[in-house]
């Protein structure tokens, strides 16, 4: 079976320390307050006490968004062991060379991510977890006597997709911006990250190879509005992407329940086992 996997970042990889603004509403006005992602999502509902700053969602999420944060938010929330809950599927698609999404709310730059994607391989991953990786690109691209580690390192890197889903550059690409729902732009973002994936194992494989296989393609959140959205944007009558791409097998896990089994999701319009 060809893999490919698509990660929301925070609460869903890792829980990072990132925060959140607030209005904190007041009956003589109001004052702006810093809160965790715990928090926020708790204070958000509470539309009486608790709004966005200036009611501008990208006003309260600034610190998504500053040069480097993303890196030392990665790299604290590891350091910590603030792990979970898809964190090991990333190290499996890591190992087997498959093409992964970064598939994230955050603004940083595309290449902040990457760059910090290279920096989990080379620091984070073990020895034998980085030869899996390097022997896994041998097979993918048929070589098997160049020793250069660093090219088969970079050549993953290249078939991966930063998907950052408040940044404008990278809004522009997708044909989003800024007004539209977080939801609709993870959904952009992910069918083309469907269409990379399709040309990476073409790229690979070629057409012959691929004619009788299928894609499975998973997506991980921990914000189930956006598993929702997502899940009619795949399965929806005769316009779904499961039926826009028959040979590729999506699945959905909805991680928002931190403690539990993240719920999973199954398309498919084939008898095809996994």
């Amino acid at each position: 079976m060809l893999k490919a996997y698509s990660f929301d970042v925070d609460s869903n990889l890792y829980f990072t320390d990132t925060t959140i603004f607030l209005d904190r509403l007041w009956k003589n006005g109001r004052s702006k307050i810093e809160v965790s992602q715990q928090e926020y999502e708790q204070f958000i509902k509470d539309k009486e006490h608790y709004r966005h700053v200036n009611g501008d969602i990208e006003e309260s999420m600034i610190n998504f968004k500053i040069p480097w944060s993303y890196e030392k938010a990665v790299f604290d929330a590891i350091s910590k062991g603030n792990l979970w809950p898809s964190f090991s599927k990333q190290i499996e698609a890591k190992r087997t060379g498959s093409p992964t999404q970064k598939n994230t709310a955050r603004g940083n730059s595309v290449e902040e991510l990457k760059n910090t994607d290279r920096k989990i391989i080379y620091n984070v991953l073990t020895e034998s977890q980085r030869k899996d990786l390097i022997d896994s690109m041998k097979e993918r691209l048929w070589i098997y006597r160049n020793n250069n580690d660093d090219f088969f390192i970079e050549t993953y890197l290249n078939n991966n997709m930063y998907s950052p889903c408040s940044n404008l550059a990278f809004l522009t690409s997708i044909h989003k911006t800024l007004s539209d729902s977080m939801s609709d732009r993870k959904n952009a973002s992910f069918e083309r990250f469907v269409l990379h994936s399709k040309w990476v194992f073409h790229w690979y494989y070629w057409s012959d190879f691929l004619r009788t296989r299928k894609i499975r393609i998973g997506f991980s959140d921990d914000t189930t509005k956006n598993i929702e959205w997502l899940h009619h944007f795949i399965h929806t009558k005769d316009t779904g992407l499961m039926r826009k791409y028959p040979e590729v097998l999506f699945r959905l896990y909805d991680t928002s329940e931190a403690t539990s089994k993240p719920k999973k999701f199954i398309y498919t319009n084939t008898n095809d086992q996994e």
